[in-house]
């Protein structure tokens, strides 16, 4: 029999909300910026090129796959660089994008879920990404908040699942995660003792060869499981 849940860590991007959407107007609002104020960058990528090289980035600097901010750090600096302006705009470049990425679009059952869990459990976001749960408006329904940049390592790994246990002071199988990536986040949780919930947000199918403890569709439906 499996434990008592006496906490539960939520991934962030497309668990709470599509992240995607969000992205692209962040890049496409960056990309208009740089038009007006580096116009030799601008002409020199097109927002489909800063995408690939964003992606080289990841790829190419190791040191670097587990902190998308300062990936995207990196990305501003190289385009600077190469098109002969001071990449200490960079930091500018990158603060600009980071207000537009925290305007998510919460899916229309995260609001009501999370007020209703953060009733019944301490919660903790566990990410890899560098979402700003206080831009957002939703971070006094956690306890805590556990990024890949801190811990240094991006899910599966877990660094981010053992934090998650000493905010909530509980032991890792009293913890069910949350989330929607069956790699990151349910074999992370599970190899990390957790106990897993998937969340099926756009009709996939799951293919892998060892299952979650529950799975839903909404965060409601893991409300009605959970409380």
């Amino acid at each position: 029999m499996a434990a008592k849940i006496r906490a539960i860590t939520l991934d962030l991007d497309n668990t709470l909300w599509d992240v995607f959407p969000t992205l692209r107007k962040a890049e496409q609002n960056s990309h208009r910026f740089l038009s007006e104020h580096f116009p030799r960058v601008a002409e020199r990528f097109s927002a489909d090129d800063i995408s690939a090289l964003r992606d080289r980035i990841y790829s190419n600097y190791l040191e670097l796959q587990h902190d998308m901010t300062g990936i995207r750090r990196r990305l501003y600096v190289e385009m600077l660089k190469e098109c002969d302006y001071d990449p200490v705009n960079a930091e500018d470049l990158l603060n600009r994008f980071l207000v537009d990425r925290n305007k998510v679009e919460l899916y229309p059952d995260a609001l009501p879920a999370l007020k209703r869990l953060a009733n019944s459990y301490p919660l903790i976001s566990l990410s890899d990404g560098n979402a700003n749960l206080s831009s957002i408006g939703i971070r006094d329904f956690f306890v805590g908040c556990v990024y890949s940049a801190d811990t240094g390592y991006a899910k599966p790994h877990c660094a981010g699942f053992e934090k998650a246990c000493e905010i909530a002071g509980v032991e890792p199988g009293e913890i069910v995660h949350v989330g929607d990536n069956p790699i990151a986040d349910v074999d992370g949780a599970r190899r990390a003792g957790f106990q897993t919930m998937w969340i099926q947000r756009n009709e996939e199918i799951w293919t892998e060869d060892f299952e979650p403890d529950y799975s839903v569709k909404t965060m409601l439906e893991a409300v009605e499981i959970l409380c």
